[in-house]
């Protein structure tokens, strides 16, 4: 694959996010999180915002026209406090395209409605080409 530029970023949000506390333990059971009295938030849990429509349109859009797979090779969670089950947050997302290792940046930021940072996220998404026979694949 050639190199190719680094592009600009594309924003989005924030997105009005919530800790649902139903969700919070279905994610807690499908990772095996051990059940407990208190209400924690799993460190990883934000990952499941990450897959809001707005943001995976923009890696369509960052991908359009081209063979191309994007394949996670990495995820960091930096946390200032923990989150809380049941309250609502506000998700800012950049997304921009590195040229060299090919792949594509996802960081986010997580605030209180009163605009205090809890968390800031970064996903790596190398960029590969899609392989040989696998048409229709994501």
């Amino acid at each position: 694959m050639a190199a190719e530029p680094e592009s600009a970023e594309t924003r989005i949000g924030p997105l009005r996010v919530c800790a649902d506390e139903e969700r919070v333990i279905r994610y807690r059971r499908e990772i095996g999180f051990p059940d407990t009295p208190e209400k924690i938030v799993p460190v990883a849990f934000p990952a499941v915002w990450l897959t809001a429509d707005e943001i995976a349109s923009a890696i369509r859009d960052f991908l359009a026209g081209e063979d191309l797979v994007p394949v996670q090779e990495s995820q960091s969670f930096h946390y200032f406090a923990p989150l809380r089950v049941g309250e609502s947050y506000d998700l800012t997302v950049s997304v921009r395209r590195e040229a060299e290792p090919p792949r594509l940046s996802v960081n986010a930021s997580l605030a209180t409605l009163a605009g205090e940072t809890r968390l800031h996220a970064e996903t790596l998404l190398r960029i590969f080409p899609r392989p040989t026979g696998v048409a229709g694949a994501p």
